[in-house]
């Protein structure tokens, strides 16, 4: 049964609980990482409320641009944020829809334990393992490059690879940083890490489950 959504905040800080926090560093690579950022009622809630009532993006917004070429993005997407802010990325201009307040929720709570007030998120559905995302840097000049970016994670657990880009160059060899992305976690990705790593979420056979990613930017 789908919480009322004028609660879902005061839900979240009422049952608050101090949060376990993991850094995670690597050559130009630095994480924090939270497996429970969210109790398993509160990423529920949240899951069955995106689930029942957000449509996601299609036509041109649910494609990629490479080489000229449009192809179907391998996962589903859709974007929310503050009025008048849009994300470009891969040929694709993704406007920000009105903030719902279960997500409008979730930004204060991660404002008030990462001291960051975001203004766009980006959201993907992945239907099961065979949805992935490829190899790629969020580098995009529309970003706030000195502000985190943070990655919470609902449903099905998946593998959050990162990639040095000098790997990709074949210049050197780069141990690979894999994370294991759970239920109700956040992730924060703090500079320099887009500078140098890539990151992708492969396909998993075995992931049989919706995973869903909400992704918060700072749009400039």
């Amino acid at each position: 049964m789908t919480m009322p959504v004028t609660t879902l905040y005061e839900k979240l800080m009422k049952n608050a609980q101090p949060s376990r926090w993991r850094k995670i560093v690597a050559e130009d690579l630095d994480l924090d990482y939270c497996e429970r950022f969210l109790t398993a009622a509160e990423s529920a809630t949240l899951l069955d409320y995106m689930e029942n009532n957000v449509n996601y993006f299609d036509g041109r917004l649910s494609q990629v641009k490479v080489f000229g070429q449009y192809y179907p993005i391998p996962r589903q997407q859709v974007a929310f944020g503050d009025a008048g802010v849009s994300y470009k990325f891969s040929g694709t201009v993704v406007p920000a829809q009105p903030w719902p307040q279960p997500l409008y929720d979730l930004k204060r709570k991660i404002c008030t334990s990462c001291g960051v007030d975001y203004n766009f998120v980006l959201v993907n559905r992945y239907k099961n393992g065979e949805d992935h995302m490829g190899e790629h840097r969020d580098d995009e000049v529309e970003l706030d490059k000195t502000v985190p970016i943070v990655s919470v994670s609902l449903g099905q657990t998946r593998k959050f690879v990162f990639k040095h880009t000098d790997v990709r160059k074949k210049i050197r060899k780069v141990e690979l940083v894999k994370l294991d992305l759970h239920n109700g976690s956040l992730l924060m990705m703090n500079q320099p890490t887009n500078e140098y790593w890539y990151h992708s979420i492969p396909k998993e056979k075995n992931a049989k489950n919706i995973r869903l990613n909400f992704t918060f930017r700072k749009i400039k």
